[in-house]
């Protein structure tokens, strides 16, 4: 992202950041890159790419809602990248719930605070969960990191 461009209105004057729509649009952004971690991990799978689009898709619906991505922005972000990787490992535990056990999807919800309460299936959301965060982490580094250097200039 030439994030200094962008910040740039079409009259030479810098954009000014409107924080709460960047949240909002932050928020869409990780919702999106949410559903493919869930539609891949019912596949059975851990991937990078999807913990990527969790925060790409994050910073791009905050730089578009918001109308400027700061480091305040990043982080906010960030933080909401990882509340989401967490959301979406509980979503996909639901669903898996819903479709072993034969209970409704609110049910199957209702069901995850009993099923954390299992140490060997705690065991395996913890690993998963570290799995995804690392994974998430190396792949989007590069990418923040960028960003990051940007919004400094």
């Amino acid at each position: 992202m030439d994030t200094q461009i962008q910040n740039m209105g079409t009259d030479g004057r810098e954009v000014r950041e409107i924080v709460p729509l960047g949240i909002i649009g932050a928020i869409i952004g990780v919702l999106l890159g949410t559903i493919l971690w869930v539609v891949i991990s019912q596949v059975g799978f851990i991937a990078g790419i999807a913990g990527y689009a969790i925060v790409y898709c994050g910073m791009k619906g905050y730089h578009i809602l918001g109308r400027k991505l700061s480091k305040g922005g990043i982080v906010i972000c960030i933080i909401l990248s990882l509340l989401a990787i967490f959301g979406a490992e509980m979503i996909s535990l639901a669903i898996s719930a819903y479709t072993e056990l034969h209970v409704s999807i609110g049910e199957a919800f209702g069901l995850i605070p009993d099923l954390m309460g299992e140490p060997e299936l705690v065991g395996i959301v913890v690993k998963d969960l570290a799995v995804g965060y690392i994974l998430s982490i190396w792949a989007s580094y590069s990418s923040i990191k960028s960003v990051w250097k940007e919004t400094g200039r």
